[in-house]
């Protein structure tokens, strides 16, 4: 079985795969920020991309845990109006760009508008993930990686775990999230807590937002989306403990694919 396991994924080379070859199906566009958003609304896609920089830098420092990245990235977006987040990565724009094929996902980077006073490479990355009714982002873990998604138009459910133990072939994970989900309302995943996650669109359309943090700790070796596996089909080990089959891409499709 082949698994989709690069234990020496460097950051550029991982957005590299992910915008081109990753999900064979999904169609990738990229904004140019500059010209697509309105001056009054630059200060409002400003003040969130710094305090998102800011925790994301504190974090690859070793400075601020990864659950406290999380619960900072909850907190941020909890302020932000959605509109205003809409509007600041022209959605009106991107929703008419993204292609959906089949079960699979769309992506497309976004580059918001920034101030001059951030770094030219920030420490994360944004996109937008798109899904056709019954199209999903298949279970999968991460390792030396964060990252954020949040529901932003049409409907979807989202289910996560905890990471448990690691095998040769497969996961010992938990049950930690099953629930339809709202608009505006964050998941996020990081090697301390929810390290499995996994989407489906259950409207006609969906779409995500997605901020990704690449080498959280950059003196690993690891990094990058590891594997997907088959939570949905598990053996009961411990309590509510689940062992699941880690699977290839193209198994994983197969089987949550649904559209």
């Amino acid at each position: 079985m082949k698994l989709l396991n690069n234990e020496n994924l460097s950051r550029r080379t991982f957005n590299a795969s992910l915008l081109s070859s990753l999900f064979t199906f999904s169609l990738v566009e990229t904004l140019c920020s500059n010209d697509l958003i309105a001056k009054p609304i630059h200060v409002i896609a400003k003040n969130w991309l710094a305090e998102v920089e800011e925790a994301s830098q504190a974090m690859k420092k070793q400075q601020l845990a990864q659950s406290e990245w999380q619960n900072k990235i909850a907190e941020i977006f909890a302020r932000l109006e959605q509109k205003d987040l809409l509007r600041a990565i022209d959605f009106d724009r991107l929703s008419k760009k993204i292609k959906l094929v089949g079960s699979h996902e769309g992506v497309i980077e976004t580059k918001p508008p920034r101030s001059k006073s951030m770094p030219s490479e920030l420490s994360f990355d944004t996109f937008i993930y798109g899904m056709k009714k019954g199209g999903t982002i298949p279970p999968h873990s991460h390792r030396n990686m964060t990252s954020m998604h949040m529901p932003i138009a049409g409907t979807s459910h989202g289910w996560h775990f905890d990471r448990l133990a690691d095998e040769a072939d497969h996961l010992i994970i938990k049950p930690t999230l099953d629930n339809a989900l709202t608009l505006g309302e964050v998941t996020t995943v990081s090697d301390q807590k929810n390290n499995v996650h996994w989407f489906e669109a259950t409207s006609d359309v969906a779409y995500m937002f997605n901020i990704l943090v690449m080498d959280v700790n950059p003196a690993s070796k690891t990094g990058g989306r590891q594997f997907y596996v088959d939570a949905a089909h598990g053996d009961k080990v411990e309590g509510d403990k689940l062992r699941v089959k880690k699977l290839s891409s193209q198994e994983a499709y197969k089987i949550y694919g649904k559209s």
